[in-house]
């Protein structure tokens, strides 16, 4: 298998990525491929280490990625001065802040969707046979993402966090925390975003309060037709099973091919006691469907 590291440019901001590719593959061969996104504050490292050499040495290209602002990946700037007038080269001086370890869910789906169109760059990649795979808060990420992009055509998502339902209207409302939080950045009176006090201390990062409220892949599972593989874990201790792998479920179509395992334990025994069952699921799903 041969891994190189690449650059991968979303919304004009630098990504840190790993590109993993069969050793068997031959000139001129195109083969499926998948993206792998990881959760909350999860690094490129973990999945390079622990999931792309096995899906890679099944065959598939694979792309592993740092979100914008996350471990190797550069930051979203936060502009301190007033923009003046670029010079001759076309370039503008500026003072900025990096915004770093921030969990913005609109801006990670955009880094997937340039991590895909990455990845269908690839002279090796079949752009008719990609997968999805995502873990935790990615896990719904890959869920909401194949019901809006029709290029993905197989998906396994594993512990998602699936955000909170929906009102009788189908509406998410963000709340008067959530609102004054974002009041605030807009209006210029606050730099940063504040951890919400409501959110588990383990986590790692600052959700950005502005769109949390916006994480909807309960609403866009609804539109999934692609083969999707769920894997849960019984004691799911962020919000249950019932915003996790059971709400992706739930949500999704009957027509829709699904499989739902639920392993014993807690949210992390999914990369501990249950990874090589997890992985094992998920490489047949792939070579099932892609």
């Amino acid at each position: 298998m041969g891994v190189s590291a690449v650059t991968i440019w979303s919304e004009g901001v630098r990504m840190a990525g790993d590109l993993h590719v069969p050793d068997d593959l031959k000139a001129g061969e195109k083969r499926p491929a998948i993206v792998l996104c990881h959760g909350w504050a999860g690094a490129k490292e973990h999945l390079s280490r622990a999931y792309a050499p096995v899906f890679c040495a099944a065959g598939f290209v694979c792309l592993t990625f740092d979100y914008r602002g996350w471990h190797e990946s550069d930051a979203r700037l936060l502009i301190l001065d007033e923009q003046g007038e670029p010079d001759a080269d076309g370039v503008i001086q500026v003072r900025a802040k990096p915004i770093r370890d921030v969990v913005d869910p609109l801006d990670q789906n955009r880094d997937i969707h340039n991590a895909i169109d990455f990845l269908l760059g690839e002279p090796s990649v079949d752009p008719e046979r990609l997968g999805l795979w995502g873990t935790s808060f990615g896990g719904g990420h890959v869920v909401k993402i194949a019901g809006m992009d029709p290029r993905v055509k197989a998906v396994v998502s594993q512990v998602p966090g699936m955000g909170q339902p929906a009102d009788e209207r189908g509406f998410m409302q963000p709340g008067p925390y959530g609102q004054r939080i974002a009041s605030a950045l807009a209006r210029g009176e606050m730099e940063m975003v504040p951890r919400p006090e409501n959110l588990a201390p383990s986590l790692k990062g600052k959700a950005d309060s502005r769109t949390m409220w916006l994480h909807r892949p309960r609403q866009a599972a609804a539109n999934i037709r692609v083969p999707i593989l769920l894997i849960d874990q019984e004691e799911e201790e962020y919000g249950g099973r019932e915003n996790s792998g059971l709400a992706a479920k739930e949500a999704l179509p009957a027509d829709t091919v699904i499989e739902y395992h639920v392993f014993p334990g807690k949210h992390y025994d999914v990369y501990g006691d249950n990874l090589e069952k997890g992985v094992s699921m998920a490489t047949e799903w792939f070579r099932k469907y892609l």
